[in-house]
């Protein structure tokens, strides 16, 4: 992503619970998951999408060149096979690379609950006992927004091979490439721009922990949280890093094991966003940048 000031948003994310690695930024369990340029205005200049191996990623070009043969920047088997492609609407270079999946992750924190159900005995919950700061386990998506949302829609899901989880037409669709709820969600917007990007964390504890510290650290950076979405169903936190992407805390989101078991609900408006938190802030769904964007396309 590029970004005005490189210094100050890597100090964010630092601070936020990623940390360097091969002059870039890695997650806990993701690896190297952020790469930051100077740029005059913020913009996603390169998006990674994890294959399971070289024969999957043969199978995507076939289906890309299928798609539209321009759509194809550069394909190379081998040891080290890549995929790169290009988004028609908004040019967005996506790259695909062999990218081992992610574990199952940590066991959810053991909850005691009213009415005798008692998970956790004889010492405090581990987040009372968590010393230092948060550690995010993974980027878990982010939310794109397209002019064109259609046409890049319909890239990741007819080319890429990407599912929708879950749809606002005409406004947001969320769309996944395992079992996380939404890897991407593409919205409608008037510039190609990234709305935010989350990170996933052990559960509600970390939410809390992380943007409580961030808050305390800076004002400045609140945004929205905490709070809990409908579709997805994760808790969140939402903080703005300097060059102004939101940042996200996220827990315990829907994770789905097969497209014909899951059921959305149709969603409408936007009750779509959370089910309780805070009001929403206008921020949210007009950031306080986005003027500046479109005047510089």
């Amino acid at each position: 992503m590029a970004v005005p000031t490189v210094d100050d948003t890597a100090a964010f994310l630092r601070e936020f619970g990623l940390h360097d690695d091969d002059g870039g930024l890695a997650t806990r369990d993701g690896g190297r998951q952020v790469e930051l340029v100077h740029g005059p205005t913020r913009r996603l200049l390169r998006l990674g999408v994890g294959a399971q191996d070289g024969d999957d990623i043969a199978r995507l070009a076939a289906r890309v060149r299928a798609w539209s043969d321009d759509a194809v920047l550069d394909e190379r088997a081998g040891d080290d096979p890549v995929l790169m492609v290009r988004e028609p609407a908004t040019g967005l270079v996506v790259e695909v690379t062999v990218a081992p999946p992610l574990a199952d992750g940590v066991a959810p924190p053991a909850v005691n609950a009213p009415g005798g159900v008692v998970a956790r005995r004889d010492r405090p919950t581990d987040s009372v006992l968590a010393d230092g700061g948060v550690e995010v386990s993974n980027l878990t998506h982010l939310v794109y927004g397209s002019p064109d949302q259609p046409t890049t829609l319909r890239f990741f899901t007819e080319a890429l091979g990407f599912e929708v989880s879950d749809e606002v037409p005409g406004i947001i669709a969320f769309a996944r490439c395992g079992e996380v709820h939404h890897n991407l969600a593409v919205q409608a917007a008037p510039v190609a721009y990234v709305h935010h990007i989350a990170f996933e964390v052990d559960g509600v504890d970390e939410v809390v922990r992380g943007g409580t510290a961030m808050v305390a650290a800076d004002p400045e950076r609140q945004v929205w949280g905490v709070g809990r979405h409908a579709i997805g169903s994760n808790w969140f936190w939402y903080l703005r890093e300097p060059s102004g992407t939101f940042i996200e805390y996220a827990a315990d989101i829907d994770r789905i094991s097969r497209q014909d078991l899951y059921r959305p609900k149709e969603w409408s408006g936007h009750e779509f966003i959370y089910s309780f938190g805070p009001p929403l802030p206008a921020e949210f769904l007009e950031p306080r940048d986005l003027a500046d964007l479109i005047a510089s396309t």
